[in-house]
C-alpha cells in the first residue's frame, strides 16, 4: 500500500507543481477547494465553498498564508468568490489543460485501486450504491494523499519533504519486467522487490520529475539523509529500509491503511466498481512518472 500511494502521489504531484509553478503549497490549497467544490453533473450555480477559515484549520496552516493563496487563486482565475468563501471555477474545471489534469487525478485513484485488488487486498463490501460519477474518483484521490499527509504529520516535518521520500520510494520500488516496461508487480509473486533489485535514484532525476529546482531539492535532502530516512548508494539515493521497518513507521502504515479503507468503502458508495476498477477508467492506465 505504501508503494502504491507513493505512486499515486508522484504521478498527481508531477502534474499538479508544474501546473502551479512549483508551488506545493497552493497546489495543496486548490485540491482541498476542489475537493469541497468540484461539480457533480449540472449543479452550475449550486457550487458550496469553502473558506480559508476552514481551509487553514483542516491544513493545519497559518491563516493568512492560506488567506494569500486564496487571494492568488481567485486573481488567477482558478477560484471564484461565493457568499460565504470560495469555489474551485466550474469553467476553469472544464478547460483542456485542467480537464485533463483531472481525468488523470481520476485514473490515477483508479489505477491505485485496482493495483490493491491486484495485490490481493480484500475491497470493502458495501450496501446500497449511488450511480458513479468521475468527481467521487477525483475526491478520493485528493483523500488518500491528504491521509498520507495527515498520517505522517509526526514523521515528516512537511509536505515537501514527505512528497520526496514518497517520490524517491516510488523510484526505488520500479523494477524492468520481461517486456521492459516500468512494472509495480513481479513476476514471482513477491511482496517486496529483493534488496539487490531496489533501484536508487539520482537527486537531479527526482527533481526533473516533480518539475522542482535541483537545488531546492538538495537543500531539503540534507534533513532526510541526516535522520537516516534515506540512505546514499554512491551519488544516488535510496530511502533506507531500516526507517520503513521501524515501529512508528509501522504504526504509521497501520493508520493509514485504516483510513484508506475507511475511503475505499466511501468510493464504493458513491457507485465506484470496487470489484471491477479498471472499468472506471476514463482515459486507461496512467504510465507511472520516467525518472530518466
Amino acid at each position: 500500500m505504501t508503494r502504491l500511494l507513493a505512486e499515486l502521489q508522484t504521478t498527481v504531484l508531477a502534474r499538479a507543481i508544474r501546473l502551479f509553478d512549483g508551488d506545493l503549497d497552493r497546489v495543496t490549497i486548490f485540491a482541498v477547494i476542489t475537493r469541497d467544490t468540484y461539480p457533480f453533473g449540472t449543479r452550475e450555480g449550486l457550487a458550496p465553498t469553502v473558506s480559508p477559515h476552514s481551509l487553514a484549520m483542516s491544513l493545519s496552516r497559518p491563516y493568512e498564508t492560506v488567506r494569500r493563496h486564496v487571494h492568488a487563486l481567485v486573481d488567477a482565475g482558478w477560484c471564484e468568490r461565493g457568499v460565504d468563501g470560495v469555489h474551485a471555477s466550474h469553467a476553469e474545471l472544464r478547460a483542456p489543460a485542467l480537464a485533463e489534469f483531472l481525468t488523470l487525478v481520476h485514473d490515477a485513484a483508479v489505477r491505485f485501486v485496482a493495483d490493491m485488488a491486484r495485490a490481493g487486498v480484500p475491497m470493502p463490501e458495501v450496501g446500497t450504491v449511488r450511480p458513479y460519477h468521475h468527481a467521487a474518483g477525483v475526491q478520493a484521490a485528493i483523500d488518500l494523499m491528504l491521509a498520507v499527509v495527515d498520517t505522517n504529520r509526526r514523521t515528516h516535518r512537511d509536505w515537501l519533504e514527505l512528497v520526496l521520500f514518497s517520490t524517491i520510494y516510488a523510484a526505488n520500488s520500479r523494477l524492468l519486467n520481461a517486456d521492459r516496461e516500468l512494472s509495480w508487480h513481479y513476476a514471482d509473486g513477491r511482496k517486496e522487490p529483493p534488496p539487490a533489485l531496489r533501484r536508487p535514484v539520482r537527486t537531479s532525476a527526482v527533481a526533473r520529475a516533480l518539475g522542482l529546482p535541483e537545488a531546492t531539492v538538495r537543500r531539503r535532502l540534507v534533513h532526510l539523509l541526516a535522520d537516516g530516512r534515506v540512505e546514499r548508494v554512491g551519488k544516488k539515493l535510496l530511502v533506507s529500509e531500516a526507517w520503513l521497518n521501524r515501529p512508528e513507521s509501522i504504526a504509521t502504515s497501520v493508520r493509514s491503511f485504516s483510513t484508506v479503507r475507511l475511503l475505499l468503502a466511501r468510493l464504493g458508495v458513491n457507485g465506484f466498481p470496487l470489484h471491477d476498477p479498471a472499468r472506471a477508467y476514463l482515459a486507461g492506465r496512467p504510465a507511472p512518472v520516467a525518472f530518466d
